[in-house]
């Protein structure tokens, strides 16, 4: 199909073609389609991806006369960029990004990584988040998961770390999910290495299952913060449908086939996940398992009354976990002061399109 062809087509649809969120294989095509020479693919694959070009106006390698007729029949749709908060220090940064339909969502960098969002709210509801009340909006799209990369990483020397642990379960966004993973990871795109990208999900079995066949060598993070079903459905209303027996069964089925250590997130609240027998019951559970245990203290916000256990706490449970020969460290929390902490992505917008108070999360 020539240019031509492509912009009757574009002017039919009252759409121009988007090419963020496009593999390499797609703007292959698009420029064979549009008549192009081969060697424009790999342009634009530059300037999209590895240069976060915002337009076409800035890929200066490309005559203006070509620039014009991207234009006219394609894009690259990127995202709004509303807020930049930086926390005291420096070291973490908040986004907040509009998309084109009007919601919001945010994204965080601390230090050389990169927290990515893959929801527009979250329907998962965990009591320790921030975001809860907010409800579900929509997945994100791959330009939108893969665009916070691009923008973010402008800022960032060298190769950053990504981590989907923002707002949204990724898991239940997957196919979108696996393509940004895709994007991020090409060489013909950001070329970011696998081993740097982590997935982090509440608990999916059989999306678990599905991630072991991937033949991309990301990490996986499960958010367990209980050892009991009791107590993680009443943290984690995901567990009534999916209990502990059938998510470490996914897991051992991921490990099996990966031969991939897993990390487990686990957050510390005072009083309700941190005494002697839930180290105790954690660490029997997790017995033998290639994993880590990464132990959070709960971050405070204005939603909840929960309060995070001590320092003194913190210790002795991870002690407890490293006598009975399970890896485990404290996360230090960061960027608490402009609610971006782990589980405080919960920032009181106008509306998600007009303007009353909406409420969204870290998962």
């Amino acid at each position: 199909m020539s240019m031509q062809g492509l912009r009757a087509r574009s002017l039919m649809n009252h759409s121009r073609i988007d090419l963020l969120g496009f593999d390499a294989e797609e703007i292959n095509k698009f420029v064979s389609d549009s008549g192009l020479e081969k060697f424009r693919a790999k342009q634009l694959c530059d300037w999209i991806y590895k240069k976060g070009a915002p337009s076409f106006d800035e890929m200066t390698n490309l005559s203006k006369d070509l620039r014009e007729k991207l234009k006219a029949v394609s894009k690259v749709g990127k995202l709004g960029s509303v807020k930049r908060s930086v926390a005291s220090g420096g070291g973490v940064v908040k986004y907040l990004f509009q998309l084109a339909d009007g919601y919001k969502i945010e994204s965080v960098k601390i230090g050389d990584t990169i927290c990515v969002s893959t929801q527009a709210g979250c329907p998962m509801g965990c009591v320790f988040c921030a975001t809860g009340g907010s409800g579900y909006k929509r997945n994100l799209s791959p330009s939108e998961i893969a665009d916070q990369v691009i923008q973010i990483k402008k800022e960032i020397e060298g190769s950053p770390n990504i981590v989907f642990m923002g707002m949204g379960e990724p898991l239940l966004n997957y196919d979108n999910l696996m393509k940004a993973v895709r994007l991020i990871n090409s060489p013909n795109c950001m070329n970011i290495g696998a081993r740097r990208i982590t997935i982090s999900t509440c608990g999916l079995p059989s999306q678990i299952r599905k991630l072991a066949n991937e033949k991309v060598q990301l990490n996986l993070s499960v958010s367990l913060n209980a050892a009991n079903d009791a107590l993680r459905s009443f943290l984690m209303p995901v567990n009534k449908k999916h209990p502990l027996l059938s998510v470490i069964a996914s897991i051992d089925h991921y490990i099996s086939r990966t031969n991939r250590r897993v990390s487990f997130e686990y957050v510390m609240i005072m009083g309700v996940n941190d005494s002697i027998k839930d180290a105790k019951d954690l660490s029997l559970m997790l017995k033998d398992m290639l994993c880590h245990v990464n132990l959070i203290p709960f971050n405070a916000h204005e939603s909840s009354d929960l309060m995070p256990s001590s320092p003194q706490r913190l210790q002795f449970f991870r002690n407890m976990l490293v006598r009975s020969g399970t890896n485990a460290t404290i996360r230090k929390s960061a960027g608490g002061d402009i609610n971006a902490a782990c589980g405080q992505l919960a920032l009181r917008l106008a509306s998600a399109r007009s303007g009353q108070a909406c409420t969204e999360r870290r998962a």
